[in-house]
């Protein structure tokens, strides 16, 4: 699960190729290219917030969401090296 949003993590979505410098959310509330977000994540170890932009957005009818691919593809924003830590303790590579 990821959470993400403008102002703050108002939304939910789920996380799928996940690196040190971005993520695809699967969601079908986007946002446009070059948005900034917060996104955040949950770790075992616990929550961490990152800034990220928009790189590219598909959403899809609603009736399909479940069929074909929907979301968002994000670059971190200087994500630092709290970030850095709770991706490798999760065992990101």
């Amino acid at each position: 699960m990821v959470r993400y949003g403008v102002q703050g993590p108002e939304r939910g979505g789920f996380t799928m190729n996940i690196s040190l410098g971005g993520a695809f959310i699967r969601t079908n509330t986007v946002h446009k290219p070059g948005s900034t977000l917060q996104v955040e994540f949950d770790f075992p170890a616990g929550k961490i917030a990152v800034w990220a932009k928009v790189v590219w957005a598909k959403r899809v009818p609603p009736e399909l969401a479940h069929v074909l691919p929907c979301g968002m593809g994000v670059r971190f924003v200087s994500p630092g090296p709290a970030w850095e830590a709770a991706f490798q303790a999760w065992g990101g590579s």
